[in-house]
């Protein structure tokens, strides 16, 4: 063997031992692990569990009001490129790399083009500056329950533009001198 190969052959093999070690702290991301199955515990939680204590009641000094929660869509301008692996999921239920995944490696770039060359269609379907809500839930769509995006019902104020954010939240400034 060549005397100039050892020391490469030699510095090879320790990288691959070092970036080897350690491996079994890593997520597989082949398998539905990440789940906890076992309670994790401490004995300081242990001893609050089974401390004995009485709940007090406290009077409050004011009469109860009922709440309700806020509509929970977000309203948004035309999602032209979205693609429908990311509101849908891989509907299997597991959080591992599954056939969608690898199928979806494929298909989101071949969608992203069609997307681009057929963006005229996208903006006369959804026109620009169109208020869209999104509310977590998939909605029919034309080609199914694809997309979360619907139209908002009329008076839904336009989402926040992106420069008037930082507006929002700019404290006065003071004029004068320091000394």
């Amino acid at each position: 063997m060549n005397k100039n190969v050892m020391p490469v052959l030699f510095c090879s093999m320790l990288l691959v031992t070092m970036f080897s070690v350690g491996c079994q702290h890593t997520v597989n991301p082949w398998v539905d692990d990440l789940p906890v199955s076992s309670e994790i515990t401490t004995a300081s939680v242990e001893g609050a569990r089974f401390a004995t204590s009485h709940p007090t009641l406290t009077a409050r000094g004011f009469e109860p009001t009922a709440i309700e929660a806020q509509r929970g869509a977000v309203a948004h301008w035309p999602l032209w490129f979205e693609d429908p692996f990311e509101d849908k999921g891989s509907d299997d239920g597991q959080f591992a790399l599954t056939w969608v995944d690898y199928f979806a490696y494929g298909y989101g770039g071949g969608r992203n083009i069609a997307n681009m060359l057929f963006w005229p269609v996208s903006a006369a379907m959804t026109p620009p500056f169109t208020v869209m809500c999104s509310d977590g839930q998939l909605s029919k769509q034309g080609l199914g329950y694809d997309h979360d995006a619907v139209r908002c019902p009329g008076g839904t104020s336009p989402p926040i533009d992106i420069l008037e954010v930082g507006t929002l939240y700019e404290e006065p400034v003071e004029s004068g001198t320091t000394s």
